[in-house]
């Protein structure tokens, strides 16, 4: 893809966060099989839920702007999944497990909100304020995660030092 103006620039970017998301949903997945038993399984169901969500708001604004995304692989995605595949490949306790997911999440949460601030500006300086709107839908999502993993893994160490 060459890119040779903003609006280029922005589908790209876009591109970029849709593949993050379908990556991110993925791992969510992956974590959630390695954490069934775990209490934090139920959130990180509702995660894939929301994902999807995110998903389909993303390919709104393709459809909306009349473009289709470009192949951009998200790269952090990549190495956040074969980290945790490293660290599943470790068999760590389910407590463990636990505090990695949350830890994970939270990462996840702060890398989208990040981006969806980027598309936002961008996508309201091309005029799509449609897009703009479902994008911000996307981060408002993604600040709230970041809120609920920080305050679980806050209370997940409470209890392990609790164990101390």
């Amino acid at each position: 893809m060459t890119i040779d103006n903003p609006s280029d620039l922005f589908l790209y970017e876009l591109s970029g966060m849709y593949d993050a998301e379908r990556k991110s949903n993925h791992l969510v997945g992956e974590m959630l099989g390695q954490a069934e038993q775990s209490p934090l399984a139920q959130i990180l169901r509702a995660q894939q839920q929301q994902g999807q969500q995110k998903i389909q708001n993303i390919e709104t604004c393709f459809a909306m702007m009349e473009m289709e995304p470009v192949e951009v692989p998200c790269s952090t995605l990549d190495g956040m999944r074969a980290e945790f595949q490293a660290f599943a490949g470790q068999r760590p306790s389910t407590e463990a497990m636990e505090i990695y997911a949350v830890d994970a999440e939270t990462k996840l949460a702060h890398f989208g909100i990040a981006g969806y601030r980027g598309l936002i500006d961008k996508a309201l300086l091309m005029g799509e304020t449609q897009c703009a709107q479902i994008l911000q839908t996307n981060l408002v999502q993604k600040q709230e995660n970041a809120g609920t993993f920080e305050r679980i893994s806050h209370e997940l160490g409470q209890r392990v030092a609790m164990q101390i």
